[in-house]
């Protein structure tokens, strides 16, 4: 870092190999600049795209799996259906038993009321004589035990028929509850089977965003190369101006020795910048600053020593960090002195 007159260092400001290395380093920086929202807006697109990709993957296996519990539904019900079409063939089975014995009862019973029949027919039948009134007694007991045998017949016909009819009720509504799960079987298999469509598609979807989350990754890693070129270029040309023009470069500043104060110096500001310092920052502008503060305190550039150390005290800092005139609370002196306030 070489000491340069304050005059010399503005016609150097002025001069065609500067102005050259300026338009440079401004086309840099909007390149740097611009390069820096791309990765960054890339990264956005990237990180949302992860996020959409796995959301949809996620999405995706609880289709899966709800199209798996419905398989599970459809073969319990199934399986309830064909439990109950076993039953069923079980109960026919028990069922023609039971009509077997109801049919023989029958067959029985129509000859007990034949035998009654034939029994009756025969009292009418009975000759008078001597043995008149013994043959009658004889017909009145065969026809007494006719009927008594065929009213046996009669209730265990009844009884036996009864559960011939009880068995084929359970029958059919083993039948009826059959069919019912079949239907509702084939309803939750239609049902898995679309299931399955869906998180088919949804894995499909998923892998999609897969893949374009894998191109915005691509496009992240050309966007971040791209930026640290940039950035390389902008350093290079840092670097350039050391070499070429004698100054310390910084991230704001250009820096050269002050010729007058070896605790002074000369910063030329990079960038206009009107917060984050005691002053304004404009573009080129030159400063001076001090070894103790650097660019913590700047004060306008002037020929000779700088103001703050020609006065030998702090006054002239305090001026630009204190409160300005007419802010300070009526009745407080001024810490700033008549003639700094004068200049």
């Amino acid at each position: 870092m070489r000491a340069v007159p304050l005059k010399e260092l503005r016609e150097l400001l002025q001069s065609p190999p500067f102005l050259a290395w300026w338009a440079a380093y401004g086309a840099a920086v909007d390149a740097e600049r611009d390069a820096a929202a791309r990765h960054a807006h890339g990264g956005a697109r990237q990180r949302v795209a992860d996020l959409e990709a796995e959301a949809s993957q996620r999405v995706a296996i609880d289709t899966f799996s709800e199209a798996g519990e419905a398989e599970e539904v459809a073969a319990r019900v199934a399986a309830e259906a064909q439990a109950h079409e076993v039953r069923a063939l079980e109960q026919v089975g028990r069922f023609e038993e039971q009509r077997f014995r109801t049919s023989d009862l029958w067959y029985r019973l129509g000859g007990a009321e034949r035998a009654v029949e034939v029994r009756r027919e025969g009292m009418a039948q009975v000759a008078t004589g001597p043995d008149a009134e013994k043959l009658r007694l004889q017909a009145e007991a065969a026809l007494r035990l006719a009927e008594r045998q065929l009213r046996s017949l009669q209730d265990e016909y009844g009884a036996e028929d009864r559960k011939r009819t009880q068995l084929w009720d359970e029958v059919e509504a083993a039948w009826e509850r059959s069919f019912e799960r079949s239907l509702l079987a084939a309803e939750h298999a239609i049902r898995s089977r679309r299931i399955i469509r869906d998180a088919e598609r949804l894995f499909h979807d998923a892998e999609e965003k897969r893949a374009a989350a894998r191109q915005l990754r691509d496009e992240g890693e050309q966007a971040a190369r791209a930026l640290a070129e940039a950035s390389r270029r902008r350093a290079g040309l840092l670097d350039d101006a050391r070499e070429r023009f004698g100054c310390v470069a910084g991230e704001s500043f250009l820096y050269w020795r002050h010729p007058d104060d070896q605790r002074a110096a000369w910063a030329v500001a990079l960038r206009e910048d009107a917060t984050g310092w005691n002053l304004p920052v404009k573009p080129l502008e030159v400063y001076t600053v001090n070894r103790a503060r650097g660019v913590a305190f700047l004060e306008p550039a002037r020929e000779g020593l700088p103001l703050s150390l020609d006065q030998g005290d702090r006054r002239f800092e305090e001026y630009f960090l204190g409160p300005r005139r007419g802010a300070r609370r009526e009745g407080e002196s001024s810490p700033v002195s008549p003639e700094v306030e004068e200049k």
